[in-house]
């Protein structure tokens, strides 16, 4: 088996792919595969994926195409049977839009050499052929919790994990944000998620994108389950259970608001003890999502 197998989940993504697959393939170790899930595609998704890995007429040995089941779950499904078609120690993710930069990989290898479980790297936004670098600073596994507690601040397509760690916690779940989902049960179940500094990848921003849709975002703010892995990393952090702060735009506004006084408490309370830099950092991120919060209560009202 390959120490690495990177997951590139596609369906009709031929206008992208071939950048996808050659960029990855160049930023891989050797001992690593990198492996498509061809999710019923209609169009030359596959035949792009494979130009990505050709050089001179000779095919990357590392790539490897699967061809996925059909059935409900989106992107979980394609990479729950992904998980199962690979056996490497790591697993590593790439979208079929993105374009991976040198360096991803021997930077995130090395973070999980030093003790981590989890690791990202940091992107550059793509919007059109304007880049938008994001602010390169590191988030420690000390405080990738606390910075859970507020919002996703990692990119799922960066992500090197060591794959006991995802199979200990149950692996992908057929949920809206499958991702922030997986990250809140590995840092519930004691697992340590760095992001690094670096940029390590140029993600395409554009108007089809799921997660810019109102009804995906909407069922993932009121999904159970999500709550629930919400409540058990605030439970292991604060000893209380916290409501997501998106789920507070729902209630009524009495109630809502409490409720965010009580999570401003209990948050702050509980970073109190972290290094000056990281809580100015967090309380910073903390009264951002406060405010996007009362924002949207004093919307409801008017």
């Amino acid at each position: 088996m390959p120490e690495l197998s990177v997951l590139l989940p596609a369906r009709n993504a031929a206008g992208t792919i071939t950048r996808a697959v050659a960029s990855t393939l160049a930023a891989m170790p050797r001992d690593a595969e990198l492996v498509v899930g061809n999710d019923s595609s209609s169009d030359s998704t596959v035949g792009e994926a494979i130009r990505g890995a050709s050089r001179g007429g000779v095919v990357d040995p590392r790539l490897r195409i699967e061809d996925i089941t059909p059935g409900e779950g989106g992107v979980s499904r394609v990479l729950t049977q992904l998980m199962e078609r690979t056996d490497s120690r790591l697993v590593g993710r790439m979208d079929a839009d993105d374009v991976s930069l040198k360096g991803r990989f021997k930077r995130t290898m090395r973070a999980i050499e030093r003790g981590d479980d989890m690791v990202f790297t940091q992107m550059i936004e793509l919007r059109g052929s304007r880049p938008v670098p994001r602010m390169p600073y590191e988030i420690t596994p000390e405080d990738m919790g606390w910075h859970l507690l507020l919002t996703n601040p990692v990119c799922h397509p960066t992500m090197l994990a060591i794959r006991e760690i995802m199979d200990r916690v149950g692996g992908y779940r057929s949920v809206p944000a499958e991702d922030y989902d997986l990250w809140m049960r590995v840092a519930s179940a004691g697992g340590r998620i760095r992001r690094i500094a670096p940029w390590g990848l140029l993600y395409r921003i554009h108007p089809g994108q799921v997660t810019g849709n109102a009804s995906w975002r909407s069922d993932s703010w009121k999904n159970p389950e999500q709550a629930r892995a919400f409540a058990d990393l605030s439970v292991s952090l604060t000893g209380q259970e916290l409501p997501r702060l998106v789920s507070l735009v729902s209630l009524p506004r009495d109630e809502a608001e409490r409720e965010l006084d009580r999570f401003v408490q209990v948050y702050t309370q509980g970073v109190a003890s972290r290094p000056a830099p990281s809580r100015r950092a967090l309380e910073r991120r903390l009264n951002a999502r406060a405010a996007w919060v009362r924002s949207h209560l004093q919307g409801e009202q008017s």
